[in-house]
């Protein structure tokens, strides 16, 4: 018997998806599960695995082995109680990590509601992300240009300093990008097949974004 609804948050950088996460975590009381920030978090231990990590997503941009992501996954849906909806967030991104993130599902009687995919051009993505910086203190987020001068500005809440995370620069986010669209969208037409993808276009308001999926996966 399935246990509570399960869903998978798919997009490239920039399109709006940590946004749209935090909105649906909380309107479907949903747990969230970042494979992103998981795995920042571990390249950011000074340790063999962490350098690995730290080397792949930081420095070549590239994407992190399926075995590490996958224990990562599997650890993630394992702590999540079983009356706790899932929101997967950033995985499967290539047609081959499919079937194994269904296994990791199955093997926690859990099964697949939607594959929700926001899409957003490349510029959008370079626009968007390059342009974001966070405290190292507080983590609070700032977008230069908007609510941030100068990004050697200290932290307006807590006086900390003021960074742009490493894979966020033009050149890091453009390759990211083009390496969503080379090994994501095969994931997206799989889904589209089976009839569980959602597409919604990211390049408009938060809210419209978010008032469409929430309108298509819970239709009532």
């Amino acid at each position: 018997m399935p246990l509570k609804d399960t869903y998978i948050l798919l997009g490239s950088a920039g399109s709006g998806k940590s946004t749209q996460a935090e909105l649906l975590k909380s309107s479907l009381h949903l747990a969230h599960i970042d494979i992103g920030s998981e795995l920042r978090a571990v390249a950011a231990h000074d340790t063999p695995l962490g350098r690995q990590v730290n080397d792949i997503i930081n420095i070549k941009h590239e994407f992190v082995p399926d075995d590490v992501v996958f224990a990562v996954l599997s650890d993630a849906v394992h702590s999540v109680p079983e009356t706790v909806g899932l929101l997967i967030d950033g995985i499967p991104r290539r047609a081959s990590q499919i079937a194994k993130v269904l296994e990791v599902l199955e093997a926690t009687g859990r099964s697949l509601n939607r594959v929700i995919f926001i899409d957003v051009p490349a510029a959008v993505s370079v626009e968007r992300i390059s342009k974001r910086y966070a405290c190292q203190s507080c983590k609070r987020t700032y977008i230069l240009g908007k609510n941030l001068i100068t990004s050697d500005a200290p932290c307006r809440y807590c006086g900390g300093k003021i960074v742009q995370r490493a894979d966020d620069t033009e050149e890091g986010v453009r390759k990211r990008h083009e390496i969503f669209q080379e090994e994501t969208l095969p994931v997206v037409q799989y889904f589209e097949g089976t009839g569980q993808l959602l597409r919604v276009g990211g390049n408009q308001e938060t809210y419209k974004v978010f008032k469409y999926i929430l309108e298509h996966v819970r239709p009532d």
